[in-house]
């Protein structure tokens, strides 16, 4: 079984190299297409032109962040089973792709769009809309983004528990709306380091609602006080909060 094992494997090694060449990868079982798209993800290989050939109704994983697509990749992806896709730094994304990908990915869990800078607050409503059962996002340096993006997720994403979105220009509004919002229970992590619009309403609207908050960052945002730190002070120990980090200016 081993030597066989072995044969498959090296057979999608050499058909991911030129997938391009075969356009009977469509038709070939799940399982092989798998392989197949494994290997060109890690080799970031995975294009516009070949990703409807790779991806099935069944995939559950998307790792293209080491991958050059756009738009027009994520309108060709419709998996009900996909429940992470990864796209870091996928400078070519925007939000009528997300729109896209949001609306036929119903199941999606983790979503990683960190530094996608063309991603604006459309995109994310349609995430916190069709995808319910939401529990990561990373969307740290989407630098278009608003308070309504966190307004949204907060609103309709009660199954949230981890959410970065450092770097960006959100305000307190947004935060508070995300930590009082449906998912004020399920938070346990929370990145908004170098946020230069947040002051520490927002950190005290984190903890005065996030009762499960275990993992808080807020360094690097220059309006914050002493009264951050001080409201941190009974709540750092055994059964508390495991790790923050923050500077106070």
């Amino acid at each position: 079984m081993a030597t066989v094992d072995s044969l498959v494997s090296l057979c999608a090694f050499c058909v991911a190299r030129r997938c391009e060449k075969y356009d009977e990868i469509r038709m070939l079982p799940a399982a092989l297409k798998d392989r197949i798209l494994r290997k060109k993800m890690s080799c970031g290989t995975v294009t516009d032109s070949n990703i409807s050939q790779l991806v099935h109704a069944g995939t559950h994983t998307l790792d293209l962040q080491n991958c050059v697509v756009s738009d027009s990749a994520l309108k060709q992806i419709n998996c009900l089973q996909l429940r992470e896709i990864l796209l870091e730094d996928c400078a070519e994304i925007t939000s009528e792709g997300v729109e896209v990908l949001a609306s036929r990915c119903p199941c999606l869990q983790v979503v990683d769009l960190t530094g996608c800078t063309a991603v604006t607050d459309s995109g994310i409503q349609a995430l916190a809309l069709h995808c319910k059962s939401l529990k990561v996002i990373s969307l740290s340096g989407c630098i278009a983004l608003s308070d309504q993006a966190l307004l949204e997720l907060g609103t309709n994403c009660r199954r949230l528990y981890s959410i970065y979105f450092s770097g960006t220009n959100v305000t307190d509004q947004g935060v508070i709306g995300l930590a009082t919002g449906v998912c004020s229970r399920s938070l346990k992590e929370l990145q908004m380091a170098r946020c230069r619009n947040l002051t520490d309403l927002a950190v005290t609207a984190v903890l005065a609602n996030c009762a499960n908050i275990r993992i808080f960052n807020f360094h690097g945002c220059p309006l914050m006080t002493g009264k951050s730190r001080e409201a941190l002070q009974n709540l750092i120990g055994p059964g508390k909060i495991q790790q923050v980090s923050w500077t106070v200016y």
